[in-house]
């Protein structure tokens, strides 16, 4: 080597470190034969490029690369080439938090998609189980990083990539390590699968379920992209469909890396806030099993078995009704005499009542209804005034609630995202294009029980039509009202169902507040005839109601909570004066005036002339407030939310009322009638039994998607019903009963005079 040639390479070799002109990498190439662990060192000189050749298996591969030292400034870059697809990230994996953090793992792994989907899909199930397939790959390690990283790159068969119907698989998945495995639909399998997934910790996790094409998205930046997917954390159940993955399907694992998807911080309706990112290192151990769900036949089954248990209690129920005509309190009955229609003038409703007749009514401790029925006529129009406002609400109320859950269905079924809905995963049944078919039809109950009710409330009207002097003024309208009430909350309730969510939960109970309500509203005015409220101002009030309660359900936080509490409490105050002055409040208070001003602040002044009403009112007064804060406590502590207490208020109430007035027939010797007393009985105990299975609950909306999946059950009944479709089936009947006893609750005084029927 001449002089000259020595000072071109040294002139060279300066003016390269000096502008640091980079040469290009040293390709090293490695053939492999058999999988193995392989270490090497890449820098921005060194690049390795990874042969495997002829590699035989049935199951595809998984690579796992790590690197201690790799610099998330200059990443050692992994591409994985296959025949037809490649694969390619970064070590160390960058992955990106609910919180815009950034975080890097070191230690990576993927799996390739098979080679031979395409003839996978083609071979029978048992075929393809038993065939091995020829894989050939290459892996290539760079980095633009100028200190060199060790590299550990494993190759590792996936060996219970191809799962079998009923087996338990285990795998553990991490932010940096998605797992995912195929499922092959064999001749045996049914219409549906189910497929149940369990974990040991508190993990965030996404599984997808995606056709049986490559590429499979399996980070946490795409695996939204394709098929179906949910988010779980201990427990998860998810729906297949045959025909939406008729080949087979890849169920695909990634872990989130914080627990944020999962979380209240996530929910509508926050609870608890808790927020936690996992430990680079972290991973979660999953199971998961697939099984065989309903066919066809099931469904028709299930179906029959249900329509035939209707028709039962429809035998049974027309029974008792033709029973107690002819046997019971009403088989003696003139249902001809003393009876007035709208045409006939028995009394002129148009006068108002005079004021000797509002003293005698406020000064009189012990009233008839007689005294209170001045003005039958009118009190008809007004009952039936219920019915068609309850019509039109109906209407009004239903039609965007159609239209808006099945909105919702067609966005679950267009973007896969199920975490949209929350189902009993471990228990819906797919059919149509519904998700949950079971949940829905099991409200086919409450239909069916208010049709029932409807015809009862006809046929008692037809024996025993609205009657003058005698017994208690039926008002028919109202019992039509819930009739027309228990049919719409079947119709709100399996809307609901088609999509529940933290969203639309009122949609669920904003009927069952108006049975609460009708129920509170007859049994008052079998005794306050002229002094009902009127059915606009409890619908006004009862829309203040539920436009509260979707304000409690959407925020509800502590001031939604303090302005309840007043404006319930003055409403309360309100309704008191109503009832203990008979509706005369202004006339009560002048009263009250005169008396202080006549006696000053003596006992005669603050004697109440009513004892037993106002110590009725404040009884229930007292209960009421105590179930405020009752309510109050319970959601400090997470155990409740409003519309859920909201609703158990009026149930309450409703309760208290019946329990009250059935009380107070007792102590004023009248005697509970058979009729009433079956069916309360019967009610009582379908009530006792529905509660039963609505307590153990196997969803929970107040929660996050995950955590509600957390409660899921497998079914109880026919493999079709859990325990919130038996809840659905026993709480028709239940309310149904109800009903028939606030109906015939008054039998036994139906032959007696009005003026000698007492006021409570």
């Amino acid at each position: 080597m001449n002089t000259l040639t020595m000072l071109l390479i040294i002139w060279f070799t300066f003016i390269s470190s000096t502008f640091s002109i980079k040469l290009l990498p040293d390709v090293k190439k490695i053939e492999v034969n058999t999988p193995k662990t392989l270490e090497i060192s890449v820098n921005n000189l060194v690049e390795y490029i990874i042969y495997y050749r002829q590699l035989s298996a049935r199951n595809p591969y998984r690579i796992k690369v790590s690197s201690k030292n790799a610099d998330p400034q200059n990443p050692v870059l992994v591409v994985v080439r296959q025949e037809k697809d490649v694969i390619s990230w970064e070590l160390p994996l960058h992955v990106t938090t609910s919180k815009n953090q950034d975080k890097y793992y070191h230690v990576t792994s993927r799996t390739m998609c098979h080679n031979n989907m395409n003839v996978i899909n083609t071979l029978s199930f048992r075929s393809f189980m038993e065939k091995s397939f020829h894989q050939d790959f290459t892996i290539g390690i760079s980095s633009s990083c100028n200190i060199n990283s060790t590299v550990s790159i494993e190759t590792i068969e996936e060996e219970n990539f191809f799962v079998k119907d009923g087996e338990n698989v285990t795998l553990t998945v991490s932010p940096s390590q998605s797992r995912y495995f195929f499922y092959k639909f064999s001749s045996q399998d049914s219409d549906t699968l189910t497929i149940e997934l369990n974990s040991n910790d508190d993990a965030c996790l996404i599984v997808s379920i995606q056709d049986s094409t490559c590429p499979v998205f399996d980070l946490n930046e795409d695996i939204m992209f394709r098929g179906k997917y949910q988010t779980i954390s201990r427990k998860g159940g998810l729906t297949i469909k045959r025909k939406d993955f008729s080949e087979g399907f890849f169920i695909v694992f990634v872990m989130k890396p914080d627990n944020y998807d999962c979380s209240q911080e996530l929910s509508i309706y926050p609870v608890t806030k808790y927020y936690f990112e996992r430990n680079s290192d972290a991973t979660s151990n999953v199971s998961f099993v697939i099984r065989s769900s309903l066919g066809r036949k099931q469904y028709v089954t299930s179906t029959i078995v249900t329509m035939s248990g209707i028709l039962f209690f429809y035998l049974v129920a027309l029974v008792l009704i033709v029973a107690f005509r002819k046997y019971g309190s009403m088989k003696n009955i003139n249902a001809a005499k003393e009876v007035i229609s709208l045409d006939e003038d028995v009394v002129d409703d148009t006068l108002p009542r005079s004021t000797m007749d509002i003293v005698y009514v406020l000064e009189k401790p012990d009233l008839n209804v007689k005294v209170l029925t001045k003005y039958p006529l009118k009190d008809k129009i007004r009952s039936f005034n219920y019915l068609w406002h309850i019509i039109s609400i109906a209407i009004f109320y239903s039609i965007p609630v159609v239209q808006l859950v099945i909105a919702y269905q067609r966005m679950l079924n267009y973007t896969g995202d199920e975490d949209l809905c929350y189902y009993n995963f471990l228990c819906a049944h797919p059919l149509f294009s519904f998700s949950d078919f079971n949940h829905i039809f099991s409200n086919i109950g409450y239909i069916f029980m208010g049709i029932l009710f409807l015809f009862a409330t006809f046929h008692r009207q037809q024996v025993l039509p609205f009657r003058f002097e005698v017994g208690i003024p039926v008002h028919y309208g109202l019992f039509y009202s819930m009739g027309i009430a228990l049919i719409i909350e079947g119709l709100l309730s399996a809307c609901y169902h088609m999509c529940p969510s933290q969203s639309n939960y009122q949609f669920d109970t904003s009927f069952m507040y108006v049975m609460a309500v009708l129920c509170m509203i007859t049994l008052y005015q079998n005794r306050h005839p002229d002094l009902n409220a009127s059915a606009y101002g409890t619908f006004s009030v009862l829309g203040f109601g539920i436009f509260l309660a979707t304000m409690g359900i959407l925020n509800g936080s502590l001031t939604i909570w303090i302005i309840f509490f007043i404006g319930y409490t003055s409403l309360c105050f309100y309704i008191s004066f109503k009832i203990y002055f008979l509706s005369f409040v202004i006339q009560g208070l002048y009263k009250f005036r005169d008396d202080l001003s006549k006696n000053g602040f003596g006992r005669e002044t603050f004697s109440p002339i009513k004892k037993t009403r106002f110590l009725s009112l404040i009884t229930i007064n007292i209960i009421n407030i105590g179930m405020l804060g009752i309510g109050l406590i319970l959601y400090s502590k997470g155990k409740t939310d409003f519309g859920t207490f909201l609703l158990g208020l009026l149930m309450a109430n409703a309760i208290v009322h019946a329990l009250f007035y059935t009380t107070m027939k007792i102590i004023h010797n009248e005697r509970i009638c058979i009729e009433a007393i079956v069916y309360g009985v019967l009610g009582i105990l379908s009530w006792i039994a529905a509660t039963i299975f609505f307590l153990d609950a196997a969803t929970l909306w107040t929660v996050t998607p995950a955590e509600s999946r957390q409660w899921n059950q497998e079914c109880i009944l026919m493999n079709y019903y859990d325990k919130h479709d038996v809840w659905h089936l026993l709480s028709a009947p239940a309310l149904y009963f109800t009903f028939m006893f606030l109906m015939c609750i008054d039998d036994d005084i139906i032959d007696k005079r009005q003026d000698n029927i007492p006021v409570f």
